[in-house]
């Protein structure tokens, strides 16, 4: 009797290390069984260029640099009139126009280019646009007995009646008020050089075809001479 109560002892005690190591495995942490978790890392950068370059742009390698479109200046000329103000051509082609000042700023002066005699006989003033905001320009003689206003675009204006001698100054404006002039004085017209050179030349050619024509005609009337000679001498004396 006592020996099977050992056995019995001995088999509960197996039974209970059994359960034991069971619930020791089942109790240890699932760490250990599954994969480690993988952590991402989020860089936040800033919203500097277009969706569609966004949405194709790669990850860049440490000192690779990219190329940035230089936009070009506008086929400006302030100097000649504008048929096509410039911030239109800015707005289709993508260029970029002089910097201006504001409208709400006083305009600097223009610079007077020159004054000169046209074909048509009227004199004209020339000058060239400051980097100012312009609504008009009003070009005045220097008495300012006359004022003539003309449009922002243009850079030339008709001055009738000016004399040579006169001094005729332009000015620019905006809502601010008139800048400071620009002034020069109507000189007297200098000759063409092409044309008193193509005058020269006409004029040596025409006394060329003269001289030529006279002597051609004083040849022609000497030979009708020598042919004509006397008809009462003979060679030989005799009539």
């Amino acid at each position: 009797m006592l020996l099977v109560s050992q056995v019995m002892s001995l088999l509960l005690l197996l039974l209970l290390l059994c359960v034991m190591e069971l619930v020791c495995a089942t109790s240890v942490s699932p760490s250990l069984h599954q994969p480690p978790l993988t952590r991402v890392r989020i860089i936040e950068v800033e919203d500097d260029y277009d969706e569609e370059s966004s949405m194709t742009r790669a990850p860049q390698s440490p000192g690779v640099t990219t190329s940035r479109v230089i936009r070009r200046p506008c086929d400006y000329d302030p100097c000649a009139v504008q048929t096509t103000p410039c911030d239109k051509i800015s707005a289709e082609t993508g260029c970029l126009c002089p910097g201006l000042t504001g409208p709400e700023e006083r305009p600097e002066a223009p610079e007077l280019r020159e004054v000169k005699l046209d074909g048509s006989g009227e004199v004209f003033v020339h000058w060239c646009a400051p980097r100012s905001t312009i609504t008009h320009y009003e070009v005045t003689l220097k008495d300012g007995n006359k004022q003539l206003v003309f449009g922002e675009y243009l850079r030339n204006g008709a001055v009738p009646g000016l004399k040579v001698g006169e001094m005729v100054c332009v000015a620019a404006g905006n809502q601010a008020g008139l800048s400071e002039k620009s002034c020069a004085r109507y000189e007297s017209p200098q000759p063409d050089q092409a044309a008193v050179s193509a005058g020269i030349i006409a004029g040596s050619v025409a006394l060329a075809v003269v001289l030529w024509r006279q002597r051609t005609c004083r040849k022609g009337r000497m030979g009708d001479t020598e042919g004509l000679g006397n008809p009462s001498y003979t060679n030989d004396g005799a009539l």
